[in-house]
């Protein structure tokens, strides 16, 4: 039976074999340069690797340092890697299950966000650092960047999706965690608040508009916006009080207040894949 090389990269690295972790891998650098080529999908030049990793050493320097960390990744992962005297990367047919890989996947089609929502366990490769490598911690934070903005969008599209759904309890656990991501952005806040109204708890729901009002005012030095402020005054009238269900028969929906439609997704105009870029020095 082929064996499947398992990375999940969104949160704390997890490197598996099949279902058993890998035992041994122990030099950052190394899993850094496992990271890099499954993400990047490609082969790359042994000079452009040697680059990414030990920038500021003499490039024999850097090339002998990529030759020990080659042999290591060989010695445990010789079935998955395409090596030669000039290249390495991935075996195109390697059984190889990448996290992000599917998470874009998800994002691209934009059904099952539940899917991306589990998938995404925190910021890609968190906590991870390794020494006097810059080019290599630049890829990283555009790729952080970029599967942040995309994780922002899938909670907020999950959330929207509960809402309408009226799956409240679901919903506002999800609109919590969307806040955690970006706790300043005011949507968020309005989709919460939404959630909590509909959810029967209206004093929850207010004190969520005082949370955001102190928190605009205090990190971005602005004030809440009129929509905010609009809905606010709903709330506090009833309109989303639980007399709406969507699980209630029609006559009984158009006899009472419809909720409005939940805060639009939009696409990131970076759908199509984090950037992959090798460092401009290369």
């Amino acid at each position: 039976m082929t064996k499947v090389l398992k990375l999940a990269l969104l949160g704390p690295m997890q490197i598996f074999i099949d279902d058993e972790p890998l035992i041994g891998l122990d030099s950052g650098k190394a899993r850094a340069l496992l990271c890099y080529l499954a993400v990047n999908g490609r082969s790359h030049s042994r000079h452009a690797l040697a680059n990414l990793l030990w920038g500021e050493l003499p490039e024999a320097d850097a090339r002998r340092n990529l030759r020990g960390v080659i042999l290591k990744l060989r010695q445990l992962l010789d079935p998955f890697l395409d090596i030669s005297h000039q290249r390495m990367g991935l075996r195109p047919e390697a059984d190889v299950w990448l996290d992000t890989a599917v998470f874009q996947q998800v994002v691209r089609s934009g059904e099952s966000w539940q899917t991306a929502v589990q998938l995404y366990r925190g910021e890609f490769l968190q906590e991870f650092y390794i020494r006097q490598a810059p080019a290599f911690e630049n890829w990283l934070n555009e790729q952080r960047l970029w599967f942040h903005n995309q994780a922002v969008i899938v909670y907020d599209a999950q959330a929207s999706q509960l809402l309408d759904e009226g799956s409240f309890s679901e919903g506002i656990y999800t609109a919590r965690q969307l806040l955690s991501l970006e706790p300043t952005r005011e949507a968020s806040h309005r989709l919460l608040m939404q959630l909590l109204a509909y959810s029967g708890q209206r004093t929850a729901a207010l004190r969520q508009f005082e949370q955001c009002k102190k928190l605009l005012a205090d990190e971005l030095g602005v004030d809440v916006s009129e929509e905010t402020a609009v809905l606010l005054e709903q709330i506090r009238s009833g309109k989303y009080d639980m007399v709406t269900r969507w699980q209630g028969d029609k006559a009984a929906e158009q006899a009472k207040v419809s909720p409005p439609p939940p805060h639009p997704v939009t696409l990131s105009p970076f759908i199509a894949g984090p950037p992959i870029t090798e460092p401009s020095h290369f």
